[in-house]
């Protein structure tokens, strides 16, 4: 059924603004039982409309104090839902716990479930949410509650073929043209974080389906990204194919004009780079990969003035460098690249065009909207790591790192994400990266040490020798590995020699010098990491640019393979940033997304090592469950908390 528009709705994504906007919370379906109560809830809505979700969260209680049964418990969810609204969510949680979740039944309960799943939502526990939600009402108030938010838990588990497939069913829920188009371009963002392989895998539909429409629209505007006029011209095929289709009324103009307005880069580009130091070599292959974008650009495109400058040593050097280049005209800015540079300029009042750093601070002291972080960080990696093991149905992992700061880090990275996946770390072991043997590490992480030791007491206990073998665990489901490729091809055996050979075992780029080798790689057969498509695929539309970097310096061009590539996803990002139009770009290092803080994150693609080579893993086409139009009851604590899934 349509959806009417609420004044309270904000239809933002969690992503930049955190907060849950609950349709059907703005429509009491509570009998006054006085117009004293009538009053009450008529303010209670002017002030949610207001924006004081405080003031009427209490009005709302107050009305519950003079209602009792269903009318009671209804109050007091819109209570809750303004509660949320106003980002106070422990309060709104404390008043969830006073309701009796078990005995709650129609549409209360589903407003109920609503309430919890957007907290869980908001607070990045999407494994949660799906859980509360389970299956879709068939009619009522709250279906498209429901449609949204499970797309927004779908979204936070990188399952972005269900995110879109759920706005796709939401749209015809929506009347309000903003809300829908705003809806629309979240569908089209999550299929761009797709591959050119999963959309194809993933696209079983045939026209008119909806859903098929999308993700050949997604493909066409990948095939068309800076020709806009081309594009133009293929629409009107596309439209033959899918008559009627929700994105023909405003989204496909409002994309046009888009990317016309981002297909135009700044006049005059400065690049900030360390010139001289340890860094310089890594900084030479950034500034080749720019340059062999640059030059890679259509004849007919507007090309930018590109000045290059030195950012130094020191972070003092990189926030002159970078006036340097203000004063010079510089329309837009890339680099620097060491990181205290980019903390230097991060914590500047102001920054007076955009930049583009390329590394990334955790914490900057400050938001600044012209700031843009963009780098190879091992942590994205970790966190695509946790998500792709997630989505194979694994719940139960231990890990084995070196004991180095990077080691740490890394697994900081997963072990966070994958916390929030509602994933479980039973373990984690640090090794010694300067040695070879690590059987002890490796048998202590399995529970080979405890089976002997239980073996031992049992031969003391009879008296006699046993036959005995050691038994490793059996409760977790893969092994996360951090490490470099030489202690890889060092570990996987040992993981072997262990039992543990059909163990699974994920990791991420650093095992894998992006150089094809299968004699000195055969030791990491199994082996499951993510990296970028640069160094992964074959036949991709920048394949000539491959071959003219690995043709311009052959000695540096398998050594910095992927600083070649940031610098070409760094150069052909600039039009869509400087323009302030970037949704999602689908790249070499990955498919790229604006995130919190100015990040840009990358969804990478995903390998297994067979015969010393890396093997694509293929999308599976059997990711969408199906579609349940009845509620399944939520098991629940007394409290009213889903039992973890």
């Amino acid at each position: 059924m349509p959806v009417k528009k609420c004044p309270t709705i904000l239809w933002k994504t969690v992503a930049a603004t955190l907060l849950i906007a609950l349709l059907a919370g703005c429509s009491s379906s509570v009998k006054p039982g006085s117009s004293a109560d009538s009053r009450l809830q008529q303010q209670a809505r002017t002030l949610e409309t207001s924006g004081n979700y405080q003031g009427a969260a209490q009005l709302y209680l107050d009305a519950a104090a003079k209602s009792s049964g269903t009318d009671q418990q209804a109050l007091k969810l819109q209570a809750a839902a303004s509660l949320i609204r106003g980002e106070d969510y422990a309060s709104a949680n404390r008043l969830l716990d006073e309701l009796p979740a078990a005995r709650l039944s129609g549409e209360i309960k589903q407003h109920y479930v609503v309430n919890r799943a957007a907290i869980a939502v908001v607070e990045q526990r999407p494994g949660q949410a799906l859980t509360l939600l389970g299956a879709v009402p068939s009619g009522g108030p709250y279906v498209a509650d429901y449609r949204r938010l499970r797309a927004e838990a779908y979204l936070q588990e990188s399952r972005f073929y269900l995110s879109a497939r759920e706005r796709v069913l939401l749209d015809p829920l929506l009347i309000d043209p903003e809300l829908r188009l705003e809806n629309e371009f979240a569908i089209w963002e999550a299929l761009n974080r797709l591959t050119d392989a999963e959309l194809q895998t993933l696209r079983t539909g045939v026209p008119p389906d909806p859903l098929s429409g999308w993700m050949e629209l997604v493909e066409l505007t990948r095939l068309y990204l800076q020709q806009p006029d081309a594009l133009t011209e293929v629409i009107p095929h596309w439209q033959q194919r899918y008559p009627r289709h929700p994105a023909s009324t405003a989204f496909i103009p409002k994309l046009m004009e888009s990317m016309r307005m981002a297909g135009q880069p700044p006049e005059h580009l400065a690049l900030l780079l360390p010139l001289k130091g340890k860094l310089a070599n890594a900084a030479g292959a950034i500034r080749d990969g720019i340059l062999a974008a640059y030059y890679d650009t259509p004849a007919a495109s507007n090309k930018p003035e590109l000045q290059i400058y030195d950012s130094g040593t020191t972070p003092e050097d990189a926030v002159a460098a970078y006036q340097q280049a203000i004063a010079a005209g510089a329309e837009f800015v890339i680099g620097p690249l060491r990181k205290e540079s980019v903390q230097a300029l991060a914590s500047q009042p102001q920054l007076a065009v955009p930049l583009l750093a390329l590394n990334q601070v955790e914490d900057p002291t400050r938001f600044n909207p012209s700031l843009y972080q963009f780098g190879l960080a091992p942590e994205d990696e970790a966190r695509e790591v946790a998500r792709l093991a997630w989505r194979e149905g694994f719940t139960r992992t231990i890990a084995l790192l070196p004991n180095t700061e990077w080691g740490e880090r890394v697994y900081a990275a997963f072990a966070a994400e994958w916390e929030l996946l509602g994933g479980i770390t039973l373990e984690a072991e640090r090794y010694d990266a300067t040695k070879t043997d690590h059987g002890k590490i490796i048998s202590s992480v399995l529970n080979l040490d405890s089976s002997k030791a239980r073996q031992q007491q049992l031969t003391r206990h009879l008296g006699r020798q046993l036959v005995f073998e050691p038994r490793r665990r059996q409760d977790v489901d893969f092994v996360f590995l951090i490490a470099s490729s030489r202690q890889a091809r060092l570990i996987r055996p040992q993981l072997r020699f262990y039992r543990a050979s059909s163990l699974p075992v994920y990791t991420t780029s650093k095992v894998y010098s992006g150089t094809p080798d299968a004699s000195k790689d055969a030791d990491m057969n199994g082996i499951i990491f993510c990296d970028m498509p640069w160094t992964l695929e074959s036949g991709g539309n920048w394949e000539h640019l491959q071959h003219t970097i690995n043709a311009s310096w052959p000695t540096n061009a398998s050594r910095y393979r992927r600083l070649y590539a940031l610098g070409i996803d760094a150069y052909r990002l600039t039009p869509y940033l400087s323009s302030n139009m970037f949704g999602a770009y689908h790249g070499v290092t990955g498919n790229l997304s604006l995130g919190s803080q100015g990040h840009i994150s990358r969804t990478l693609r995903c390998a297994k090592f067979s015969n010393g080579l890396p093997v694509l893993l293929e999308p599976a086409v059997a990711t969408e469950p199906p579609e349940q139009t009845t509620v399944i009851p939520v098991e629940t604590t007394d409290n009213g908390h889903p039992v973890p899934r």
